[in-house]
C-alpha cells in the first residue's frame, strides 16, 4: 500500500486520538458534579433530564470517536477489500456526524456557570469534540471516496 493510500486513516486514527483525549477529559471534569447532578436529578424532572442528556451526549461522542479509532488503525495496518473499506468508511461517516449532531444540539446553547471551572472546561472541551466530530466525518467522506473508486 503506497503511503498516499495510507494518508487519509492514519489522519483518522491520529485525529481520534486527539478526540479521544478531549472527550476524556470532558467526562472526568463532568464527573465532578456528577454526585450533586444526581441529587438535583431526584427533586426535579428538568435536573434528570439535563443530566440524562449530558451523559448520553458525551457517551455517544466517545463511542464515535473510539469507533473511528479502532476502523482507522485497522485500515492502517489491514489490507481490506473495497467493500469492507467502504462499509467501514459509510459506517463512521454516518456515525460521527449523527454523534456530532447528537452533541452540537445539547451543548450549543449552554452557558458558563461561575464558581463552577471543571463545567465550564467540560463546555468548551465539548465545542472542541464537536470540532473533531466534523474533521473525522469529513475525512471518513474522503475516505469513502477513495475507498469507492479503489485507491
Amino acid at each position: 500500500m503506497s503511503a498516499l493510500l495510507v494518508l487519509p486513516p492514519a489522519t483518522l486514527s491520529l485525529v481520534s486520538a486527539y478526540g479521544l483525549y478531549h472527550s476524556y477529559q470532558c467526562i472526568v471534569k463532568l464527573r465532578q458534579y456528577e454526585e450533586k447532578s444526581e441529587k438535583a436529578a431526584e427533586y426535579s424532572n428538568t435536573a434528570a433530564e439535563q443530566l440524562h442528556k449530558t451523559r448520553t451526549t458525551q457517551g455517544s461522542a466517545a463511542i464515535s470517536i473510539i469507533v473511528s479509532f479502532l476502523s482507522s488503525t485497522a485500515l492502517v495496518f489491514a489490507s481490506p477489500s473495497t467493500t469492507t473499506a467502504v462499509l467501514a468508511s459509510a459506517v463512521n461517516l454516518a456515525a460521527t456526524l449523527a454523534a456530532r449532531v447528537h452533541v452540537k444540539n445539547f451543548w450549543d446553547n449552554k452557558a458558563k456557570v461561575p464558581f463552577t471551572t471543571g463545567y465550564n472546561e467540560a463546555i468548551s472541551g465539548t465545542a472542541e469534540l464537536v470540532k473533531v466530530l466534523g474533521i473525522l466525518g469529513g475525512v471518513w467522506a474522503v475516505e469513502l471516496v477513495g475507498a469507492g473508486l479503489g485507491f
